[in-house]
C-alpha cells in the first residue's frame, strides 16, 4: 500500500514538472526575438558610450 502512494507521489511530482517545463519552453523567444535584442541592447550601449 505505502508502494502505491509513492508511486502515485512520484507520478503527480513528474506530471507537474513536465507541465512547468512545458510552459517554460512555449515562453522562450525565437531566435529571431534574441537577435533583435542583442543588436538592441549593443545599440544603445554604443550610443551611451559616446555621450
Amino acid at each position: 500500500m505505502v508502494t502505491y502512494a509513492s508511486l502515485g507521489l512520484l507520478f503527480l511530482f513528474v506530471v507537474i514538472k513536465a507541465l512547468i517545463y512545458r510552459s517554460r519552453v512555449r515562453k522562450a523567444p525565437s531566435p529571431e526575438q534574441l537577435s533583435k535584442l542583442v543588436f538592441s541592447i549593443l545599440r544603445s550601449s554604443g550610443q551611451r558610450d559616446r555621450e
